[in-house]
């Protein structure tokens, strides 16, 4: 590989890491409850059998079986805005599957997807590391539901800088592309 092709291949790196490195030293946002989401899965047994308070955005869908529902709430970075939105970069989704009463998770308007900001609910149940009526699995059977946000379209505009970027390192890897093809091939 000569000099020039080199250059390119730095100056495409150079390009990424500036693209990408904000977003990898920013840390985990906090969750509202206690325990968080990440506790639970990392400390099953010390809540076993407890009663927790578990707030966050309703996400995916309502899962109705008969006289009860399975309802997805995720305490992550993002449970109160998007990135769009104004929420900075922290981590990863986490949430929990939550069992109750299908005229509970009736109050749920909104749930959580690609256009939209779920439902930000409160609930307060017993949390099972292995729930012997779900197969083993880990869940909380809530008991009582409260709306304390409702949820809303999302607004996903593009950015002028967005399409420039993306604009900028096409150019950059057809520049490298073009001087690797231009290399003589020995």
């Amino acid at each position: 590989m000569g000099g020039r092709a080199i250059r390119a291949w730095l100056a495409a790196a150079v390009v990424l890491a500036c693209v990408f490195a904000p977003g990898l030293a920013l840390a985990q946002q906090p969750s509202p409850n206690d325990p968080t989401s990440a506790e639970l899965v990392e400390r099953p047994k010390e809540f076993d059998g407890k009663t927790v308070e578990y707030t966050g955005e309703v996400v995916g869908d309502r899962m109705v079986r008969g006289d009860f529902a399975w309802l997805h709430i995720n305490d992550d970075a993002y449970y109160l805005k998007n990135v769009e939105e104004g929420a900075e970069l922290g981590g990863y989704n986490s949430g929990h599957a939550v069992w109750l009463p299908a005229a509970l998770a009736e109050q749920v308007t909104t749930f959580g997807d690609y256009q939209h900001e779920g439902d930000v609910v409160r609930i307060a149940g017993t949390f099972n590391a292995a729930c012997g009526q779900h197969g083993g699995d880990m869940d909380i059977h809530a008991t009582s539901l409260e709306v304390v946000t409702p949820g809303h379209p999302v607004k996903d505009p593009i950015h002028p800088w967005k399409v420039a970027l993306a604009a900028l390192l096409v150019l950059t890897a057809a520049a490298a592309w073009y001087l690797h093809r231009r290399e003589p091939r020995f």
